[in-house]
Parts: C-alpha cells; sequence; structure tokens
C-alpha cells in the first residue's frame, strides 16, 4: 500500500509539472515574441530613438572602445586569440577593423576579435535585469556592418538601438532560469542583439529580420562551464555571437529557408534555454519604452555581482586604524551561486578568471588597497597579505537580499563591528556612473592603447557620431 501511495504521490508530480509545462507553452505561443520583433527592428527610425536614447549609446559606444582598446593590446589572451583567426582564416585578408590590430580581416573575424576584446576585461557594459553584457556582441556586429555599407552616424546609432533592445528584452524573458541550466545570458542571447544590430543597418525588411533570427535559434550558445577553472571560453563568448550573426544574416541573403517561431516556438529560445522564461513583458511597450537606458558602465573589471562588496568595502577600509579580524559577505542567492560559493577557485583564485568571479578576491583587494586600482587589481592574486585575509573572508547566500544587493559585516580586532548594506552598485540607474567618471575611465584605457592625443580625436568623433557622414570615418581612427 506504501508503494502504491509513493507511486500515486510520484505520479500526480510529474502529472503537475506536466500540466505546468503545457501552460508555458501555451503562454509562450500566445506572444508573437520573433514577428514583433522583426517588425520593430525593421520600422525603427532615427527620429524614433529620441536625444536621451542618443546620448546614452554614444556614451556606451566611448565605453566599448575604451575596454576593447586596452584589453586588445594589454591582456594575455588577446594575442592568441588574434593568432588563431589568423591560422584558422589561411591570413585571408579583409578590409574590416579589429580595434588598435588595424583594416585587413574580413568581417566575421573582426565581430569576433573586437568582441572577445570588449569582454575580456570584464569591464564592458551590464544590463542588471538580464544578467548579461549587451554591447560586446551588439556593438561589434553594428560596427563591422557599418563599415561594410559605409553607412552615416545615424544608421549606426539607430542599429544600436535596435540591437540594445532585443538583447535586453531578451534576456530579461530568460530570467535567472538560464543559468540555472547553466547558461551564459551573453553569450546566448547575444546573436539576437548583433543580428537586429546588423539587419536595421542593412535595411532588411521584417521577413529577413524573422528569417534571419529563425537561423540564430540554432546557434546561439554559450556555458557557463569556465567558471570550473577559469578558462578563456567566456571572453569568446559575444565574439562567437558577432559571428554567427554575421553568417546568419548572409545565409538569408542567400534565401536560406530558416525555422518559424525560433525564440517563442515549443523548442524555441525562450523555452530552451530558460527554465522559467517570462514572456509577459518581452514585447509589451516596445518601440515606446526603451528597456536597454538602464544599461550600467562598470566603474570595476570584474563580474558586476561582486561590486557590492567592492563598493562597502572601499567605503569602510580606513574607518579604524585597527585591523580587521573577518568580514563577511552577503549575497543573492543567484549572485552567490555565481561568484560566492565556498570553492577552492574562489576562496584562492589561481588565474585572473578566477579572480573576476570571486566575490572573495574583490572584497579582499577592496578592502586592502581601494577601489581605483583599475586591471592591477589582477597583479595580487598570489601576494600573501591578500592570501591571509581571504581566510577570513566568509560569503553568504541571503534570500532577503533582490538582485545585485551586498550586506557586509565587518569585525575588528578591537572587538567592534559595522553593518552596512548597499543596493545598487555604482553605475546603476540609482547610483550613476557620471560622465566626468566614464571620461576618466575610457582615458585611463584608451591612452595606454591610442596615446593621448588620438584619444581625444576618438571622444570627440563619438560625441559627434550623430553628424558622421560615413562611419568608416570612426573606424580609421579605432585601428
Amino acid at each position: 500500500m506504501a508503494t502504491t501511495n509513493k507511486l500515486t504521490s510520484t505520479s500526480a508530480q510529474q502529472s503537475d509539472v506536466d500540466k505546468t509545462a503545457r501552460l508555458v507553452d501555451t503562454a509562450l505561443e500566445a506572444v508573437p515574441v520573433t514577428k514583433a520583433f522583426a517588425k520593430f527592428v525593421s520600422s525603427l527610425t532615427y527620429e524614433e530613438i529620441g536625444p536621451e536614447v542618443v546620448e546614452n549609446l554614444k556614451r556606451l559606444l566611448l565605453d566599448y572602445i575604451g575596454v576593447g582598446a586596452f584589453a586588445a593590446s594589454h591582456v594575455e589572451s588577446s594575442e592568441p586569440f588574434r593568432r588563431a583567426i589568423v591560422a584558422f582564416s589561411g591570413n585571408a585578408s579583409g578590409n574590416c577593423t579589429v580595434i588598435t590590430k588595424g583594416h585587413h580581416f574580413l568581417p566575421q573575424y573582426a565581430s569576433l576579435l573586437n568582441a572577445a576584446y570588449v569582454h575580456t576585461l570584464d569591464f564592458d557594459d551590464t544590463y542588471a535585469g538580464g544578467a548579461l553584457h549587451p554591447g560586446a556582441s551588439v556593438i561589434s556586429a553594428a560596427l563591422t556592418q557599418a563599415e561594410i555599407s559605409g553607412v552615416d552616424g545615424k544608421a549606426l546609432l539607430t542599429g544600436l538601438a535596435a540591437g540594445y533592445e532585443v538583447i535586453c528584452r531578451l534576456s530579461r524573458a530568460l530570467g535567472r532560469g538560464s543559468y540555472e541550466r547553466g547558461f551564459h545570458n551573453t553569450g546566448t542571447a547575444g546573436i539576437f542583439g548583433a543580428l537586429a544590430a546588423i539587419m536595421k543597418i542593412r535595411g532588411a525588411a521584417s521577413t529577413a529580420v524573422e528569417a534571419a533570427f529563425g537561423l540564430a535559434g540554432s546557434k546561439a550558445a554559450g556555458s557557463q562551464q569556465f567558471l570550473e577553472n577559469g578558462g578563456w571560453n567566456k571572453r569568446l563568448h559575444p565574439g562567437f555571437a558577432a559571428h554567427d550573426a554575421l553568417l546568419c544574416a548572409t545565409f538569408v541573403d542567400e534565401d536560406v529557408i530558416t525555422a518559424a517561431k525560433p525564440l517563442e516556438g515549443i523548442w524555441g529560445f525562450l523555452k530552451g534555454y530558460s527554465s522559467s522564461p517570462n514572456v509577459e513583458n518581452v514585447v509589451k511597450g516596445l518601440g515606446e519604452e526603451w528597456v536597454h537606458i538602464t544599461t550600467a558602465i562598470k566603474p570595476y573589471p570584474g563580474c558586476r555581482m561582486t561590486h557590492t562588496g567592492i563598493d562597502l568595502a572601499s567605503k569602510w577600509r580606513t574607518v579604524k586604524t585597527c585591523p580587521i579580524k573577518s568580514l563577511r559577505l552577503s549575497l543573492s542567492p543567484h549572485c552567490w551561486m555565481i561568484v560566492g560559493r565556498p570553492l577552492l577557485n574562489k576562496i584562492h583564485p589561481v588565474n585572473i578568471v578566477d579572480a573576476q568571479f570571486s566575490a572573495y578576491y574583490q572584497l579582499a583587494i577592496a578592502w586592502l588597497d581601494g577601489n581605483e586600482t583599475g586591471w592591477g587589481v589582477y597583479d595580487r592574486i598570489h601576494d600573501r597579505d591578500v592570501s591571509e585575509l581571504l581566510n577570513h573572508i566568509t560569503v553568504e547566500a541571503s534570500e532577503e537580499l533582490p538582485g545585485l544587493s551586498g550586506r557586509l559585516e565587518m569585525h575588528w580586532v578591537d572587538g567592534s563591528t559595522m553593518v552596512d548594506i548597499e543596493n545598487d552598485p555604482v553605475g546603476e540607474p540609482s547610483n550613476p556612473f557620471t560622465d566626468e567618471q566614464i571620461l576618466g575611465k575610457f582615458r585611463s584605457l584608451s591612452i595606454p592603447a591610442y596615446g593621448r592625443q588620438k584619444s581625444e580625436e576618438i571622444i570627440e568623433a563619438v560625441r559627434n557620431l550623430d553628424q558622421c557622414k560615413n562611419t568608416k570615418e570612426l573606424m580609421l581612427l579605432l585601428a
């Protein structure tokens, strides 16, 4: 009898799961997401974007250039990436620009390298609502397509608006359920944002955009498994997305028949890449409300989920002269899963990627050195004082903390304690990065790569992008 009851209970549970799955399928297919996005991309005009969005896109573009230029010329993975592309392409030359590397790359490889470089530092822009970096794939694809097409600055900005909006809305719809399945939103949603930008710049009809999305559903990829050993996979994710977006667009040019309903279908992107997709507002207000306007420019080169810890440590590190005894950082369960689990390579990172995704390491460095060390934060991975402090740091998950919030408990050797909470890290809309700070960040990254004079020329070119007659002029500056 007990066995029968157990079987009945299991059967009932499975029935509930099946019922929920059917409801999800019905909800997904009830919203024509693919067609809505395709129509939005094809019909969007520069005049519809508005000055606030235009100016914000310029900020994001300038930030992208600075981050990409420094990484391309100063980080250990950049030259192996370039060598791999040269080896794979058989030295086939093209006429598209790779930041700081020249104009001799084929389009798909130029966009791949630019996207990989800009994502390498984990210093590129972030959209908290979808837990992803939108600019790496979107801007890379848009710049390459704009250079090929020879369009003006307004066309480039319109493409960026389309791409950012699509990628941010899609990532928001994926929710935390994508990370629960081990996916990296920057990689998986990236191809759709990149394609939206490409197709807008090309002036594609909605049917062509829809067809391109239909093929993109078979190319979306990005695994979180790189966290196991600090592999360079993540740095390449938006590069693969931008590369494959150009490939998909070319197939559509040749009338290749592609899948219908690639986003909302029962085997489509939203269901396949998330255990709990939310389509209620994925296209609500599309073209009227710009959700990507909340994209943040990052003040520190590490996973965004570590930034509240950095802010709090920097705020309180000098409040007392006596040594700290222990630090306890609390994060939301989602953030803890990515940067806070008590794994050996998080508590004591052995390479840069480990450290970029370690709330322990980022907290320790901020407590010891403050928050203005930039990329130099990774020069201290094996230092003794850092290792010693890491042994006195605890990171825990708290259901009480939403989003990117963090709570820091500080215990000094004299017996005194302090607790502080930060709801939004610096850079979020409620805690904004100022234009002066954005320019400061850009110069600190651009000058080592381009020099002071050229960096100032780039600032002026981006500032006046809407007046630019041909975006090839901008690309000449970036080579």
